[in-house]
């Protein structure tokens, strides 16, 4: 049944299950892929040509990309943007050169921004660009899509549409989107929004600025005393994060007070403006910049528990809005057509828990029979009601399990509306949405405080994307709803895998090969999809046949602070309870990796929710002052096994450390793809505490951790992402302190290191993560015209030979492994081997080695630990399901530089013979 290494493992792959022919995409990945076009590659251009406009035809540099709606509503004049990378050789230096196109090859109006270059930073005008955002007005049927066609015969044309700002009074700027006027106040009196007046008439009667953001705590709950606080307000900056002529975004910072003026917490506000439109997207961030504090060790001690000092207690968090006063009365308005005319009091919509079957698994006690314990203060164990509930005047008048989240009011028939919506609603519960018997609409982030006792540690912090839809003509349940449908599923731009992959942006990346990879293309697709190889009855059915999605539902890892991260499921400490994953092992990466090499949307269905889980919450954010402690910007890793995520949700015990500093690149990759400088931003803080770490690893020691990796990834995208020299130079100190064979001998005598260190061991799995790493540094080197001064090509070839002279095992025809810890001294303590998709890793390994050294042997002796990664890639002779968290990530991102090293180097043609390997120890 299984494959043989080498040569004869390509043929075989394919009949590594002869249910290949059953695989089969989702109807809408069918339709996804029928729009797109094909790619032609000729010589060293890209190019792919759609329908009516055949680019490649008339020899154009130019790429298709379908835009797809799956939300079922018809879109027009919808602004979409995407991340799209760009070849090298298409030399383009300004956005200007660039265009957009219809499908039938008429220039359109877009923006085009560079976010990304080829062997220099995003200002350097001399480098070509690398990662493009575009972004345009696209008309798109229910369900359907359409196509654009990017060239570099650009410029394009300019929009008649286009965004105008001024500042009518000091401290004022006015938007003019062409539908719709948007007055915003600056300074300290920031409200959100002053007015937004349509066809010459006000919609909003202002709100002072502490009613726009109105914090309450938590009973007597609010900041919790203790330590140095932070209580100077910061001041109120606007600045213009994006500045197209289709869109604009003003991103806005300053500070939440409470009743007494006391500036607890801080904000960024981030609203975007499109051209001929009346409706805007507010993301608000809430941030607790209050300091740590150091213990005599110097680690942190406040950053861990919830209600640690410095934390703050939230009540309730409104963004508050009051329809203007005219034309009629108020009627309000919300789902499953409940509405109120002239209400006497509030109309309420309130999510109070995920609504899935499992939204009480941390209700009351949890954990095994006999390790039962309280849940508290875990969110999810203050749920009381199973979804949400509408209530008017105090009353209950309607219930259901997960609420689309919008409320809309409108002044008679004729008067100002606003429709409000609040994106994935159930899944950040607690939520609300109020209308007010005066016109006011309250979008509470924390409500219910009281019973929830919201918690914000040191350094967190957390964003809601919110929907504000302003119009003078009467919005009605239906209109609404589809807004808010709409709002919760937006348009999205999805390239074509091929070009994703040929570009080289991504790196050693293949595209998506169901034929010949079929193992591992299934297998991957577990992340949403069951897989079709599958067989009850051969296969043990006790596992079922799961998803990652589906498994997030069991564990119930929904709620404001969970939402986006997965479970630790492999560590689970009840029959549905596990602590958080916290996205280790650069999760969040490999999803988008895999978007990218799929063109499918449902990864981003996952991916872009744990980039802003990783944003908001894993990351210990650096206050405005700047770095104060090496803790500052620092990641949040699983590292205490068995942490149930009760006290300390996704802030583990021994956390933050350097040996588990992932992040880095999986919020760069997001930025690069969606433009939302959030990932930016919190990307390029943890660097800053990475660089600070650096002094706690043992840099000159023989043998090294996982560390290095972490940190020469990290630091090589820092460097990227800025030009900033620090990071380049502490990438090269980490660099050449691992490939300095002088003091490693264990290298090539393994014996005669282990006498003398007698019990030391290595981590084959943090050895081979260290040399992958080599090899992206090599890429880099590549991609910025570095020579190889630190002979990183040399120790790749130097470790490859000694994983397969001394580590590695052949457990099986055509398969191998290593031992999870090779002895030097050969005592073989630990006998556990690593029979699992780790040894796609170090397949990519001996992938990267062939490549730098030109040894082909190399790759033929990566084929065997593919095939385990494949085959077993939980352990020996498992069903090929989904089977933990752990698991899928590690085929996400590894196993891929073996495949297009494969691809590269054609498997007929003659290879050397491998290194000689020695025969496994029994």
């Amino acid at each position: 049944m299984h494959a043989a290494g080498g040569q004869t493992f390509y043929a075989e792959g394919r009949a590594l299950s002869e249910r290949a022919e059953r695989f089969t995409m989702p109807a809408l990945a069918l339709r996804v892929a029928a729009a797109l076009i094909p790619l032609l590659i000729a010589g060293t251009r890209l190019t792919s040509h759609a329908g009516e406009a055949s680019p490649a035809r008339s020899g154009r540099q130019a790429v298709s990309i379908s835009i797809v709606e799956r939300a079922q509503i018809a879109r027009e004049d919808e602004f979409v943007s995407f991340g799209l990378p760009i070849p090298k050789q298409w030399d383009v230096k300004r956005a200007g050169q660039l265009r957009l196109l219809d499908r039938g090859g008429k220039p359109v109006p877009a923006d085009i921004a560079v976010l990304a270059r080829w062997g220099g930073p995003p200002h350097d005008p001399d480098s070509p660009a690398k990662w493009v955002l575009v972004g345009s007005l696209q008309t798109v049927p229910a369900g359907g899509s359409t196509v654009v066609i990017l060239d570099a015969s650009g410029p394009g044309p300019q929009s008649p549409r286009r965004i105008a700002v001024s500042s009518p009074a000091a401290g004022r700027i006015a938007v003019n989107t062409g539908a719709a006027v948007f007055e915003l106040r600056g300074g300290q009196e920031f409200n959100l929004i002053e007015q937004v007046t349509i066809g010459g008439k006000p919609v909003l009667e202002p709100l002072g600025s502490r009613e726009a953001v109105q914090y309450l705590p938590a009973g007597q709950l609010s900041l919790v005393e203790g330590g140095k606080t932070e209580l100077k307000p910061r001041r109120v900056q606007a600045v213009w994060e994006r500045n197209g002529d289709l869109c604009k975004i003003l991103k806005v910072t300053g500070s939440i007070f409470d009743a007494t003026s006391r500036p607890l917490l801080d904000f960024t506000a981030r609203l975007r403006f499109v051209a001929g439109r009346s409706d805007l997207r507010l993301d608000f961030t809430v941030e607790n910049n209050h300091p740590i504090i150091a213990g005599e060790d110097g680690q942190p001690t406040n950053a861990h528990r919830c209600g640690a000092v410095n934390s703050v207690y939230i009540g309730s968090l409104g963004l508050r809005f009051r329809l203007a006063d005219r034309n009629g009365p108020l009627r309000a308005f919300t789902e499953g057509n409940e509405s109120v005319g002239s209400p006497p009091g509030r109309l309420r919509l309130y999510q109070d828990s995920s609504g899935t079957q499992h939204w009480n698994a941390y209700v009351g006690q949890v954990g095994w029979d006999d390790q039962k314990q309280s849940a508290h203060p875990r969110l999810q164990s203050y749920c009381s009601k199973p979804g949400f509930e509408i209530s008017a005047t105090g009353a209950a008048t309607k219930s259901g399990r997960q609420a689309a989240g919008w409320l809309a009011v409108r002044r008679g028939d004729q008067g100002p509306s606003l429709v409000v919506a609040v994106r994935d609603f159930w899944q950040n519960f607690p939520k609300a949405i109020d209308a007010s018997p005066d016109g006011t609409v309250t979008v509470d982030l924390f409500p219910n405080g009281g019973r929830f006792r919201h918690n914000l540690r040191v350094g967190e912090q957390k964003t809601h994307s919110v929907l504000l839809d302003f119009t003078s003509a009467s919005a009605d349940s239906s209109t609404a709803a589809s807004r808010a449908k709409a709002f919760n599923r937006p348009l999205v731009g999805l390239p074509p895998s091929e070009w994703c992959v040929r570009t080289g942006a991504l790196g050693e990346v293949p595209p998506v090969d169901r034929a010949r990879w079929p193992l591992y293309e299934r297998y991957v697709r577990t992340a949403f999809e069951p897989n079709p190889g599958f067989d009850p009855a051969r296969d043990d059915p006790n596992y079922g046949n799961r998803t990652l999605r589906d498994v997030i539902e069991h564990y119930n890892l929904y709620g404001w602070q969970d939402y986006g991260d997965v479970p630790l499921d492999f560590e689970a400490f009840g029959p549905n309870q596990a602590g958080q994953f916290n996205l280790k092992y650069w999760y969040t990466y490999g999803m988008l990796l895999q978007f990218c090499r799929s063109s499918d949307p449902e990864w981003l269905d996952l991916a872009l929710p744990a980039a802003s889980h990783l944003a908001d919450i894993d990351i210990l954010h650096i206050p405005d002052a700047g770095p104060q402690h090496w803790a500052h910007g620092a990641y949040f890793g699983h590292s205490e096994h068995d942490e149930p995520g009760n006290v300390n949700p996704n802030r583990n015990a021994n956390s933050p450390s350097v040996d588990l500093f992932f992040g880095v690149p999986d919020l760069l990759l997001a930025y690069c793809l969606t433009g939302d400088g959030r990932y930016r931003e919190a990307a390029l803080e943890a660097p800053e505490s990475m660089i600070r770490m650096m002094e706690f690893s043992e840099l000159a020691h023989p043998i090294f951790q996982r560390e290095r990796a972490n940190m020469i990834f990290g630091f090589l995208e820092a460097y990227r992402a800025t030009g900033e020299k620090r990071w380049l130079e502490a990438m090269r100190r980490v660099v050449a302190a691992t490939t300095d064979l002088s003091n490693k001998p264990w290298v090539t005598d393994p014996s005669a290191y282990g006498k003398s260190h007698p019990g030391e061991f290595i981590s084959m799995f943090s050895f081979s993560q260290v040399v992958w790493a080599l090899g992206k540094y090599l890429d880099f080197c590549g991609e910025y015209g570095l020579t190889d001064d630190l002979h990183a090509a040399e120790a790749i070839r130097a470790y490859a030979d000694f994983l397969l002279k001394f580590a590695r095992r052949e457990y099986a025809p055509g398969r191998a492994t290593t031992l999870n810890a090779f002895y030097p001294d050969g005592s073989e303590a630990d006998t556990y081997l690593e029979i699992n998709n780790w040894a796609l890793l170090m397949a990519d390994v001996l992938a990267y080695a062939a490549r730098y050294s030109g040894e082909k042997g190399f790759l033929e002796a990566a084929a065997p630990f593919y095939a385990t990664g494949t085959i077993d890639p939980v352990w020996q002779d498992d069903p090929p399901v989904y089977l933990a968290s752990k698991d899928l990530v590690n085929s996400l991102n590894w196993g891929l530089v073996y495949m297009n090293q494969s691809l590269q180097q054609r498997p007929e043609k003659a290879r050397p013979a491998a290194p000689a390997a020695t025969p496994p120890r029994r």
